[in-house]
């Protein structure tokens, strides 16, 4: 059994910069339809033993007893309705788009520098004079609209609260050569439930909780989108797909919460051949979603866009593990 002060082993992987520079060309413009335009349905379910998506407010019990949560951190709603915010879906999943695709480090901490000069953070100046990596070209940039979105993740049917106590989350160690991302290890729960110090008390839901929210996107090649389905953990597999890894979303990574499993439903893809085929999107559901997939996967891997190092690294880090996740400090 570990002493108390005896670190527990960190429950992250780290993805190294690579050294060759990002691939960078001109950004898309929107003065007219091309490629791939419309929506992508997902449905992801809670893999690991919680999700907690911070709302940034609290709640009390005034009559709890000394051995119950008193105050807790709320998990983030809208309209009184739990949810997961598109912007965390967007955050999340650009985070990962970043990694495998060899794109700039965009978000650096105070006192973090990246070591490598070429993954510099894109500057758009226009179209004409700026040369934008794969991550930027999606997601945008400053100057820079996206050209990819979420929708804002609803629970299907009634998904259920539970009040879960956790030790506190500190600032980890300033890397400047590598991305860090949380592993999926199994969460230890706290021995009790009385109010401490250095611990907090978080609102979350548990396993197997669905959600479903929407991939909306513009003018994408099948590369690009193929891009995407793999930060959402998909890859190619006997003519069809199949999971590789579960991404995280929401906060107390650390403590292993987070990792979900997506699924896409439905897309629906514009049509822009004349304005009768504009009111008419084709639908893809079924075997013809699954094939369709299944080829942007492969043409993402067929133009580069996948840097097949990072890949690996990333999908071997990510892949669950019957380890305990670190309750304390690490």
């Amino acid at each position: 059994m570990q002493g108390q002060n005896q670190p527990e082993p960190k429950p992250f992987v780290l993805v190294p910069i690579p050294k060759d520079e990002p691939q960078r060309s001109r950004a898309m413009t929107f003065e007219k339809f091309s490629g791939l335009t419309g929506q992508m349905e997902l449905e992801f379910k809670v893999v690991s033993e919680f999700l907690f998506v911070g709302s940034g407010g609290y709640e009390f019990d005034p009559n709890s007893r000394a051995d119950q949560p008193d105050v807790w951190h709320t998990f983030y709603r809208r309209n009184g309705q739990i949810c997961v915010p598109g912007t965390s879906l967007k955050g999340s999943i650009r985070a990962i788009v970043e990694a495998i695709s060899n794109s700039c480090v965009l978000q650096t901490r105070r006192g973090e520098r990246v070591s490598s000069r070429s993954h510099q953070r894109c500057e758009f100046k226009s179209v004409e004079q700026s040369q934008i990596c794969p991550a930027c070209r999606l997601f945008g940039t400053t100057g820079l609209r996206g050209r990819v979105n979420f929708s804002d993740a609803i629970p299907t049917g009634n998904a259920k609260l539970q009040v879960e106590k956790i030790h506190e989350l500190w600032e980890p160690k300033k890397w400047t050569n590598a991305r860090r991302f949380y592993e999926l290890k199994n969460f230890q729960p706290s021995p009790n439930r009385r109010p401490e110090r250095n611990y907090r008390f978080v609102e979350a839901v548990p396993k197997e909780t669905c959600f479903v929210t929407t991939l909306n996107f513009e003018n994408l090649s099948h590369a690009e989108l193929g891009l995407l389905l793999y930060a959402l953990g998909l890859e190619p597999k006997d003519g069809r797909y199949t999971h590789a890894f579960t991404p995280k979303l929401g906060g107390a990574k650390p403590r292993c919460f987070g990792a979900v499993k997506f699924e896409p439903k439905r897309a629906k893809l514009l049509r822009y051949d004349d304005w009768l085929a504009f009111l008419n999107p084709k639908i893809l559901e079924g075997d013809e979603l699954i094939s369709f997939v299944q080829t942007c996967l492969q043409s993402c891997q067929n133009e580069n866009l996948l840097h097949k190092d990072s890949w690996r690294t990333f999908v071997s880090g990510m892949k669950p593990k019957q380890e305990p996740c670190p309750r304390g400090n690490y």
